[in-house]
């Protein structure tokens, strides 16, 4: 009696039965949903034991690439994003918090007290999901004839969100040799246009616009409205830097 042989999409490897012999991964694989992404973040929760630096790698060198062939469901060597989210942004919030940085995008509230308090420094991966919530709403109205779901459109963002937070950690010594001095806000406000076109760059690869350029002005419309949402979420430091 012969058995049906599966290819599996992380590998390419050819098995039979729940799991590939080569790689581990489970042979059903399901389009990304809400459901099964709080489902895979809270099995992750004691599983994040590999994967992070490779993903990280991947979206620095190939990021569309890399999210598209997730969704499709090459997800063995990448942790859930929404855990990965939660450890970078706690990263980035003890960081900046404690050592007084800020990026072109913080904004300040009043406290209570009667002083003031950084948004961003203490709140980075609440702020950054809302960021990627909204930037989903932009991709499911100019790029739902791809196919995909909002929730896959929501993966999408929170790897670009990782990824800049991850920068900005790095960025973390500079900031702090550049606080006292004049040029400092023009650095994070050069940070802050290059975010944006990593943003850019991550959906002419993952939408694979190369290929079809019709899509190209859709692109292009998009990445108007993101500039236009960074301008105005960043328009009090943006005055600080014309003002310096």
């Amino acid at each position: 009696m012969s058995l049906n042989n599966i290819e599996c999409k992380n590998c390419g490897n050819m098995f039979h039965g729940h799991y590939c012999n080569n790689c581990g991964q489970k042979s059903a694989i399901h389009r990304i949903s809400l459901k099964n992404l709080l489902h895979d973040f809270f099995h992750a929760t004691t599983h994040l034991d590999r994967g992070y630096l490779h993903t990280a790698k991947e979206m620095f060198i190939r990021p569309g690439h890399t999210i598209r062939e997730y969704l499709q469901g090459k997800r063995v060597s990448h942790p859930n994003p929404i855990l990965m989210m939660i450890i970078t942004g706690g990263l980035c919030s003890l960081m900046y918090y404690n050592l007084e940085l800020q990026t072109v995008s913080a904004f300040k509230i009043n406290e209570l007290g009667g002083g003031t308090h950084i948004i961003e420094s203490k709140f980075f991966a609440i702020l950054y999901i809302s960021y990627s919530l909204l930037l989903s709403f932009f991709d499911f109205i100019f790029f739902r004839k791809k196919g995909y779901n909002f929730t896959e459109f929501f993966s999408l963002n929170v790897f670009i969100s990782i990824e800049i937070l991850l920068s900005l950690l790095i960025l973390v010594p500079v900031w702090l040799i550049g606080k006292s001095l004049e040029i400092n806000v023009y650095l994070r406000l050069i940070v802050g246009f290059g975010f944006i076109a990593y943003l850019v760059y991550v959906r002419y690869q993952f939408f694979e616009i190369n290929k079809n350029p019709q899509s190209k002005w859709i692109l292009i419309i998009e990445s108007l409205l993101f500039l236009t949402l960074f301008l105005l979420i960043s328009y009090r430091n943006i005055l600080e830097v014309l003002s310096a």
